[in-house]
């Protein structure tokens, strides 16, 4: 039953990049669609291409007493993600997909009618028991917007430097997530200028690049050779930072001190507290079970 398992979700995952990489309809989508939920999510959301029921199930108990209660169900199928949210013009109908999901899976599942989902009630009806709501929009996703789109979107169409020029990030998701972008650092921006009495412009303007120096003229006269030490970015990390500790200590808080808004540049700048959204470090995320 497991290699049976790893067999669908590996030729799944082939079928989800082929049927995608031009963003278009296909007949592989068609394929896709009718996968048994469980495999699919596994597949697109968790990236994990072998697993077998005992796994799945202990994935899904969030709060690991053994058992799926309603919020538990409602998280299988990501019914109170934003992506899902979205798709509900309000509150009441939001929680009537949430009633219905949650409603239509214990009635398949929870045999003995207590509310709750036992391993066994799990076992007994198999992966292909747990139906699909994607026609309500509740697709499954459990992560960020951010991961979201790195997930299922930037890892799938632009893994691959040919893909990831500027001219490659034309299609829909790509200009609504960099909308999203420019909006939270707009925000920021107005924040930055009402605290500091400046226009928002001008905050903008703080964090942008220097424009580069011209280059000196070429001089007849040769120059002295000069012996210079190891490059920083050749160093060991070991000897490059060495001190980080002591200097991240004499760093002050954003907006703050002598530094004030000045964009971080050395690795202790950048642990300055509350450093806004738009200087941290993004994160990739590791798809093994071993994550989970």
């Amino acid at each position: 039953m497991k290699v049976l398992i790893a067999l669908s979700v590996h030729l799944l995952s082939v079928l989800l990049v082929s049927a995608h990489g031009g963003h278009e309809d296909s007949e592989e989508n068609a394929q896709l669609a009718n996968a048994d939920y469980a495999i699919r999510h596994m597949a697109t959301e968790h990236h994990i291409d072998s697993f077998d029921m005992e796994s799945f199930f202990q994935l899904h108990d969030l709060n690991r007493d053994g058992v799926w209660d309603r919020e538990e169900i409602e998280a299988i199928y990501g019914v109170h993600h934003v992506y899902s949210q979205k798709k509900s013009k309000d509150e009441i109908e939001h929680q009537k997909k949430a009633d219905q999901v949650a409603d239509t899976v214990l009635k398949l599942l929870d045999k003995d009618g207590d509310g709750k989902v036992t391993p066994e009630e799990f076992t007994a009806v198999g992966l292909s028991g747990l139906p699909s709501f994607d026609d309500i929009g509740a697709e499954g996703h459990h992560y960020d917007v951010e991961s979201e789109f790195f997930l299922h979107h930037e890892e799938q169409y632009h893994s691959t430097p040919e893909t990831q020029t500027d001219a490659s990030y034309t299609h829909p998701e790509d200009l609504e997530h960099f909308s999203q972008h420019a909006a939270i650092e707009r925000e920021e921006a107005e924040r930055e200028a009402i605290f500091q009495g400046i226009t928002v412009e001008e905050a903008i303007r703080q964090h942008e690049e220097p424009p580069a120096r011209p280059a000196p003229p070429a001089e007849s006269a040769p120059k002295p050779k000069i012996t210079r030490g190891v490059p920083p970015e050749k160093q060991d990390p070991v000897v490059k930072y060495k001190d980080i500790g002591k200097e991240s200590d004499s760093q002050s808080e954003w907006g703050t001190g002598e530094q004030g808004y000045k964009q971080p540049n050395t690795p202790a700048e950048k642990t300055r507290k509350n450093l806004p959204y738009k200087e941290r470090i993004q994160y990739k995320f590791r798809r093994n079970w071993g994550d989970f």
